[in-house]
């Protein structure tokens, strides 16, 4: 019997397998297709590799959760920073750059006056976003559990950490309004299209401390990996093999079930049953019921529909001849075409380009990128083979446009390109329609109100971005951490101090050992 069988190798199943290897835990890791990933994922075409959908890294510092897991479990990963992010408005064009007052400077040339409102918006979000990370990096305990929860995310958080957390209650509109700034189109809509990308919702909903936390992410710089997703998801796939645990690619799992002794059989399509005795489901909750036989009704359901993704995305995945890419210019191009329309649709792109000669990309001749926008799955369903082929075409051309006015060669210098829609990526997740992101961030589904874990009840966990703390890899990873330290009892400071091999060992894989997990 194993004591952990992980379902699904999206980065948050491939994070809770292999850190709860890397503990001694007896762990075995079940992915449907033959790549790891998930969402984050990666295919091939021809000479080319491109990244399915998320693209972006941050938190690679050793003291963060990203780069904390990679080194526990003893992985060594590569990352090209980018040198800035740069957004292309309607009007105008801003680079989003790390330093501090190199930011400042950009905001001032290119939304020149009302200095005390505008840099007062950033230096409000910088002090809250920087105080909230340097306590996610410790990994808070939320939704509350216990006294213990509580006191320990006091002590995480600080007189700092709880000053900012206390913007909770405002919205992002809300701070707008205070400063004189609902009302400058260009400004908000500036505010809008990088909550869109990492909230999944607008200034109107987002609490300014989550919004804060979100865009700190494009303050600390944001980074491509070196080989693409595929080195570091297959990376932590082998490197989970290399440690004891066992990787079962292309297995399709029917259910799970009980196994009258306190823990639990999962059986495959093909009629294989393992049991465990507890599981983690890298899946959203719905798909995880499913598999248990449960219906949504009740608390669950209420649960469910907090934690739903409501966003799809059309993606396109050009390779592009390397000339007409800058080698020195950004890896990241966010792309409005218009201040008055919604921030989806076509309207709001965002485009990440391959590092300069990265081979784990393709030749070093072309650079590829993957460009993507929100969409409502709901408009895509039911429409005829012909009318959703008339609306993939039109997506196509949006694409290419905002392509255009990031770069403008690289229309004409195009090599390769192909397009998904909702539907591609309900055929490769069997998520609801293909919605995909993790829920819109708002007061009623975040922080202490959020959907913890262990919403399935004893021995079951759900990683991902429909759980605590919510969308992006990075907090795909802080889920799997939160729930390896509930299953082993260990915290996540212990486990940064410990080498994997050591605390491989420390339980034998025959699942001897005791575990004295803290829930």
């Amino acid at each position: 019997m194993d004591d952990l069988i992980v379902i699904g190798g999206g980065w948050g199943g491939l994070a809770t397998a292999a850190l709860a290897r890397a503990r001694g835990l007896k762990v075995t890791l079940l992915e449907a297709h033959t790549k790891l990933g998930g969402c984050a994922g990666w295919f091939d075409r021809g000479p080319w590799t491109f990244d399915v959908g998320a693209t972006a890294l941050m938190g690679l510092g050793p003291d963060e959760p990203v780069g904390g897991l990679l080194r526990t479990i003893g992985l060594p990963v590569e990352a090209a920073q980018s040198p800035s992010v740069r957004l292309c408005l309607p009007d105008r064009t801003l680079d989003l750059v790390s330093d501090s007052a190199q930011f400042e400077q950009n905001i001032r040339r290119v939304f020149p006056g009302r200095d005390w409102a505008r840099i007062g918006f950033w230096r409000l979000q910088e002090a809250v976003g920087s105080a909230l990370f340097r306590a996610a990096n410790r990994v808070p305990r939320l939704p509350v559990r216990s006294v213990g929860d509580l006191a320990y995310d006091l002590r995480v958080l600080g007189p700092g950490g709880l000053l900012a957390a206390s913007t909770w209650p405002l919205s992002v509109l809300d701070v707008l309004r205070l400063l004189g700034l609902a009302d400058d189109v260009p400004f908000r809509s500036l505010v809008a299209m990088l909550l869109q990308d990492t909230a999944q919702a607008g200034p109107e909903t987002v609490p300014f401390a989550n919004a804060s936390a979100c865009l700190q992410a494009y303050r600390m710089g944001m980074s491509r990996p070196v080989g693409g997703m595929r080195g570091i998801a297959e990376g932590i796939g082998s490197r989970f093999e290399e440690l004891g645990g066992t990787l079962l690619r292309g297995t399709i799992v029917d259910r799970v079930e009980p196994d009258g002794h306190g823990g639990f059989l999962v059986v495959t399509r093909r009629r294989k049953r393992l049991a465990a005795r507890e599981v983690a489901f890298n899946l959203p909750i719905e798909l995880a019921a499913r598999l248990l036989g449960r219906t949504l009704d009740g608390q669950l359901a209420r649960r469910e529909r907090r934690s739903r993704a409501v966003w799809s995305a059309v993606t396109g995945y050009v390779a592009i001849r390397a000339e007409a890419v800058p080698e020195d210019g950004p890896l990241f191009y966010q792309v409005l075409r218009d201040y008055r329309a919604p921030m989806h649709d076509g309207n709001n792109v965002l485009i990440s380009l391959s590092p300069p000669g990265d081979p784990g990309y393709g030749p070093p001749e072309v650079r590829v990128a993957t460009m993507s926008t929100h969409v409502c799955p709901v408009a895509w369903e039911g429409l005829s083979h012909q009318d959703h082929a008339a609306e993939k075409s039109a997506y196509r051309t949006r694409l290419l446009d905002a392509l255009g006015r990031a770069l403008p060669r690289a229309p004409e210098a195009l090599v390769h390109a192909e397009f998904g829609s909702p539907r591609s990526f309900a055929r490769y997740t069997r998520r609801l329609l293909g919605a995909v992101g993790g829920p819109p961030v708002s007061r009623r589904n975040s922080n202490f109100l959020a959907v913890g874990s262990d919403v399935l009840g004893p021995g079951l966990w759900i990683v991902g971005d429909s759980v605590f703390p919510g969308q992006g890899t990075m907090a795909v990873v802080l889920s799997a951490i939160r729930v390896v330290e509930r299953i082993t009892g260990q915290s996540w400071e212990r486990m940064r101090r410990e080498p994997a091999a050591a605390a491989a060992a420390a339980i034998p894989v025959d699942g001897g050992g005791v575990l004295a997990p803290f829930r």
